[in-house]
């Protein structure tokens, strides 16, 4: 199969990462290799990458992409999964560390993994479809209710009541086209940027894959694996992403000290943000329209 991936935000983010170009680095997500690829042109020849990804297709090309170079080891598992990994592949601490939270254009573009409303396909949408349960698996056994609160949760969707009673008077549902039909007949207010069934997609797949304990989970791991001076970028797609990053970076980089308390010098967290919020250009949003919603932020660890 000929994987196409254009990765997002590719010259910020090694820009604001790649410190030491000797260094070890950690691409989390590695995807359709992009990102991976981009450390590897950064970094000299005694650089290290770890490449982890829960797919197991991104794994195989990144098994096939360390075979071309030595300097890259890949492993499959999910971002709880960072510390066991590391230390099976011999890295103790890593000088960077990438966590894109996006999906790849290989997965939107395969119709069998369910990922996209516009391909008919299964209705999967596992990061790993080896486990854990599909959409379909979802949709058709729950409550119209914890339809409609992951719906409104993780999409935002304006018409999730609606759309989750249209559900389960439609089931069972197996294919995205039958999601699809269902949610164009039972949406009531629509948003003209974006096709009508975006949200409830992004919150099924969301769902499925466990994808905010995932992120949280893996916030925490990175804080044990980066070495001092090291950095941490991550680029996030959804308003919700958006603030667990910002809020986690705010806490690590925050005075610790209360205000009132009569001590002198200045004291700072363990990190300092070093990109608050970077958004693609124009030119790179014209020539990958995916990228729009896409955010960078990084933060240093200072001691």
């Amino acid at each position: 199969m000929q994987l196409t991936h254009t990765p997002v935000l590719v010259s910020e983010t090694m820009a604001a990462l790649v410190v030491n170009s000797d260094g070890s680095f950690l691409d989390a997500t590695f995807g359709g290799g992009g990102h991976t690829r981009a450390l590897l042109e950064k970094l000299s020849t005694k650089g290290r990458v770890l490449a982890l990804d829960r797919d197991p297709s991104a794994i195989e090309c990144a098994a096939s992409l360390a075979i071309e170079d030595e300097r890259l080891k890949a492993a499959k598992g999910c971002f709880s999964d960072a510390k066991r990994l590391a230390q099976e592949n011999e890295f103790a601490e890593f000088d960077g560390i990438l966590m894109d939270l996006g999906l790849s254009s290989i997965q939107l573009e395969e119709a069998e993994r369910g990922f996209s409303f516009l391909r008919d396909g299964t209705l999967d949408m596992r990061m790993d479809p080896t486990s854990g349960f599909t959409a379909s698996e979802w949709l058709n056994k729950v409550s119209a209710g914890e339809l409609a609160s992951v719906f409104k949760r993780y999409g935002e969707e304006r018409n999730s009541r609606s759309i989750a009673h249209a559900i389960v008077g439609a089931r069972p549902l197996e294919t995205t086209s039958q999601l699809v039909d269902v949610i164009s007949r039972s949406s009531r207010k629509i948003d003209s940027r974006k096709h009508v069934a975006t949200r409830v997609f992004q919150a099924i797949r969301i769902h499925v894959n466990d994808e905010i304990n995932e992120l949280r989970k893996g916030l925490r791991q990175a804080f044990d694996l980066l070495a001092l001076n090291a950095r941490l970028a991550v680029i996030s797609f959804h308003s919700f992403e958006h603030q667990i990053v910002r809020r986690q970076f705010s806490e690590w980089s925050k005075d610790p000290i209360p205000h009132k308390v009569p001590v002198r010098g200045k004291f700072t967290g363990p990190f300092k943000v070093v990109v608050r919020e970077r958004r693609p250009t124009r030119s790179e949003v014209e020539s990958n329209p995916r990228s729009r919603s896409a955010m960078l932020q990084v933060v240093e660890r200072v001691r």
